[in-house]
């Protein structure tokens, strides 16, 4: 099961202004986890935590359905980029 849509990855990225290697190094993962991520949405949970925390910290909350999979995103414009 897809735990994060491809689009909302790219999205969630765009807001924030990182390079998939900015993304990848805020998240400690590989850059290659983050082109997956938006090719296709497949990464471990514990992957995906780890990147949704470091989106978190660069103004972008994720939006989940009861199946805990993301269905949207929230903007914090209060987070200085």
């Amino acid at each position: 099961m897809k735990l994060f849509e491809p689009s909302i990855a790219r999205a969630a990225r765009a807001y924030t202004g990182l390079t998939h290697i900015e993304l990848a190094k805020a998240a400690n993962v590989a850059s290659r986890t983050i082109y997956r991520l938006e090719k296709d949405g497949n990464v471990t949970q514990e992957t995906l935590d780890r990147i949704l925390l470091a989106l978190k910290v660069h103004g972008v909350a994720t939006i989940s359905d009861e199946s805990g999979r993301v269905s949207g995103l929230a903007f914090n414009d209060l987070v200085q980029r």
